[in-house]
């Protein structure tokens, strides 16, 4: 599994796009997958903050998080299958997608010119852990699971879980889907 941060933020960028088109389907549980969403690109959006940008220039991309953050809060606000959530589901995706196809073809390809492997694998590291600190800070408790039990566990936990254990078709999977994988797994 590659550890390299270019790969780890690209793959998120990935995981924002199924997470889009199951919310423009209607697919599942639609406040499930907000929130999901809402976790995940909050936490890979301070990942980068902290971690990637220091030491680039990339004052446009932190601009573009916050643009994102507030049509972020107003998806969490509306109710799914409104006319103002479709709104603002499109204006999410027209941003974040803006902003994938600026990171990866300008801000990731000088970032890797710039530095060495090792420095790319330290970066790496180091955005996965505040990535996962962000996601544990922005999960629902999981007081009302049962301990050791899956159900409290956020769909990007189950992921991450699922990919750990090398699950395939994890990423078609959704939340009630995953645990079962891992409960086989074991």
């Amino acid at each position: 599994m590659a550890t390299d941060v270019i790969t780890l933020i690209t793959s998120d960028h990935r995981t924002v796009e199924k997470l889009f088109e199951r919310l423009k389907k209607g697919q599942g549980d639609q406040a499930a997958t907000v929130a999901e969403l809402h976790a995940l690109l909050i936490a890979h959006a301070r990942a980068e903050e902290d971690r990637v940008y220091p030491g680039i220039d990339a004052h446009h991309s932190v601009e573009e998080h916050k643009e994102a953050e507030i049509l972020l809060d107003a998806l969490v606000r509306a109710k799914p299958g409104t006319p103002e959530f479709r709104k603002t589901l499109d204006e999410l995706i027209k941003s974040v997608t803006h902003h994938v196809e600026e990171e990866e073809s300008k801000i990731l390809p000088a970032l890797a010119k710039s530095v060495g492997e090792k420095k790319l694998k330290e970066l790496g590291k180091a955005f996965k852990e505040r990535r996962a600190e962000e996601l544990k800070a922005l999960s629902v408790p999981k007081q009302a699971a049962p301990p050791g039990s899956r159900e409290g566990a956020t769909r990007s936990e189950l992921y991450e879980k699922a990919k750990e254990a090398d699950i395939p078709g994890r990423s078609h999977m959704d939340k009630k889907e995953l645990a079962q994988a891992l409960r086989q797994a074991k």
